[in-house]
């Protein structure tokens, strides 16, 4: 399920300093502490997706709207000028 390991801890070696500094750690982002499932992994390529087809679509919109726009300056002056 993507779980780390178990942290191995001696009393007797003074190790505690690793384990509260993953504790800490774990308390300051606790979503990465958070496995992933199958489901999740595939929601957020889903997601993923969408967005970048979305920021596709509307790049696209931008660039035809901008040509256009070109478009119709030089048309105007086309007919101004003749």
């Amino acid at each position: 399920m993507g779980i780390e390991a178990p942290i191995p801890v001696s009393m007797l070696l003074g190790d505690l300093s690793n384990v509260y500094r993953r504790i800490i750690s774990a308390a300051e982002h606790p979503h990465l502490s958070i496995p992933e499932t199958e489901a999740g992994r595939n929601r957020k390529q889903y997601r993923q997706l969408v967005s970048r087809s979305l920021m596709f679509v509307s790049v696209g919109a931008a660039v035809a709207i901008a040509g256009l726009a070109a478009y119709r300056v030089y048309a105007a002056r086309k007919n101004t000028s003749g």
